[in-house]
């Protein structure tokens, strides 16, 4: 399954490694889009990532977690309504 990605380059999120969480999803197949998008004003706990076909906002906490994020694997992640 594709997934498109957005993950916030805001000030917050680039502190827990926002960039370096993009540039692992890039690499990672099932991955069709990602992108740093403007702050999405859902600060603090983590780095803000959304998936297009699920339309919430996860947050990671670790770059590892990105590989969960794919696999649906997100039973660990907090999710932000």
């Amino acid at each position: 399954m594709e997934t498109r990605i957005k993950i916030c380059a805001g000030p917050g999120c680039r502190a827990w490694n926002s960039e370096t969480m993009a540039s692992r999803l890039k690499q990672l197949k099932g991955a069709k889009e990602v992108c740093l998008v403007p702050c999405m004003n859902k600060c603090g706990g983590g780095a803000s990532v959304r998936l297009k076909d699920r339309g919430r906002i996860i947050k990671l906490r670790e770059a590892k977690e990105v590989v969960n994020l794919l696999k649906n694997k997100i039973v660990a992640l907090a999710e932000v309504s």
